[in-house]
């Protein structure tokens, strides 16, 4: 038998790392498998809940918690039992979340809570997703928003997904919502304004914005975009709002549906979305909406113009 005087620096070691682990992690209560791991896959070090059995994580109301690293939700590799968070306080994710693997599915609950997230949200890989937001939950996403693999979310009441532009009017690697490949996935929103651009930085940049832009109109082209590599098409990215269900590449129901999400910092502006020839972007239009002051103005011209024509005549 091995002398205990041996076994005392690696049990220290394991023990210091089991503190620093619980510390970590002392604003979230884990349940299951969960641990942090080396995986390229996902970008280096990755926060996986659910690695080789189920796990799940649950932030409870008026808590904080903040992540360094990448998350992953539902992991591989034995078996295809889902893994969950639950998020009802203060989620800080400083890089990117996966949601779902290739082998078992990943289901996020925001309940009344926000989730602000720096990095990508990718919802589905090989497997679906679902992400669910309601009490007036919030998800802020800093970069692109990615759905495939069928998956689903569901954003009902007065909550929001909240899609952030930066100070070059991009939002981010592959745009707002990005369809990844040809399962796609389907968004259900109570009403359009469950969806917010956060646009507050480009409130004072419009002269320097690097796209297509005036005093009087900005054009936002990669609000919804398709992979041109596995994605053939936005008609795999379906919406659902109310009761009126139809494909990303439906110009008229975009329009027509669509227009009452929220651009904060535009408020005043008419918003139109414009689908292009490949159908594999969406591009958003803000369009000032002129005061009524200047509705006045253009009634008084009018009313020139027309008694200047029948002194002519």
């Amino acid at each position: 038998m091995k002398n205990p005087k041996s076994l005392l620096k690696p049990l220290s070691i394991l023990a210091l790392s089991a503190i620093g682990i619980t510390s970590a992690h002392a604003e979230i209560q884990f349940t299951g498998n969960h641990n942090y791991y080396e995986d390229p896959t996902y970008g280096g070090t990755v926060l996986k809940i659910g690695y080789g059995g189920t796990g799940s994580g649950t932030l409870h109301e008026g808590k904080t918690w903040t992540e360094e690293q990448n998350i992953l939700i539902g992991c591989c590799p034995n078996n295809y039992e889902p893994s969950y968070l639950n998020i009802y306080g203060t989620a800080n994710s400083q890089k990117n979340v996966y949601v779902s693997g290739l082998q078992r599915s990943g289901h996020c609950l925001v309940d009344g809570g926000t989730w602000n997230c720096d990095g990508q949200f990718q919802l589905g890989l090989g497997t679906n997703g679902t992400l669910t937001i309601n009490n007036d939950g919030e998800v802020c996403v800093g970069d692109t928003f990615q759905i495939n693999s069928g998956s689903t979310v569901t954003i009902t009441d007065t909550s929001v997904l909240e899609l952030l532009l930066d100070e070059t009017g991009s939002f981010g690697e592959n745009g707002g919502i990005h369809v990844y490949n040809d399962l796609g996935g389907t968004i259900t929103l109570s009403s359009a304004s469950n969806l917010v651009v956060n646009a507050s930085t480009l409130v004072a940049n419009t002269a320097t914005y690097s796209q297509q832009a005036t005093g009087e109109s900005i054009v936002i082209d990669d609000f919804i975009t398709a992979d041109t590599r596995y994605a053939q098409s936005l008609d795999k990215l379906r919406f659902v709002v109310g009761e009126n269900e139809f494909t990303a590449n439906n110009s008229e129901a975009l329009n027509q549906y669509l227009c009452g999400i929220e651009v904060t910092g535009f408020e005043g502006y008419e918003k139109s979305f414009v689908v292009n020839e490949g159908c594999t972007s969406v591009a958003l239009h803000l369009s000032k909406i002129p005061e009524p002051s200047a509705f006045g103005l253009l009634a008084g011209l009018g009313a020139l113009a027309l008694v200047a024509s029948r002194r002519r005549r």
